[in-house]
């Protein structure tokens, strides 16, 4: 059974996005979404805001992932630090046993994944 990631991220049409990065990242998040994919994970990407609520979040999470990952739109963002915290607590309170990862761009997603979940050696 491959290792269950949920990438959580900001809506690409996020006020916080530039418009012109958008087509860009959304690029990066499917080639991202594929390479996990062909290498064994099972990786789900997840978009929510502070402006929305988490529901969609907090229903994925019951299928009990091992681990969220919580994109730099979220974790280089110092005023989205209470929606942070408020993606780590549903995840805490829905899939307590998940490992809570974040991408800061300075890692690669794949390499920042393998710290806690290497690939197996099938």
């Amino acid at each position: 059974m491959p290792i269950s990631i949920i990438h959580i991220g900001l809506p690409l049409d996020h006020p916080s996005i530039p418009p012109e990065d958008r087509s860009k990242i959304a690029k990066r998040l499917t080639d991202l979404q594929q390479r996990m994919r062909d290498a064994g994970y099972y990786y789900d990407i997840v978009h929510a805001s502070p402006e929305s609520d988490l529901e969609d979040f907090r229903d994925r999470l019951k299928a009990q992932p091992q681990g969220i990952l919580i994109g730099g739109g979220v974790v280089g963002n110092p005023t989205l630090t209470y929606f942070m915290e408020q993606i780590i607590d549903v995840t805490h309170e829905v899939a307590p046993k998940a490992k809570i990862l974040f991408y800061n761009h300075s890692v690669d997603v794949r390499e920042a994944i393998e710290r806690w979940f290497p690939p197996s050696s099938s």
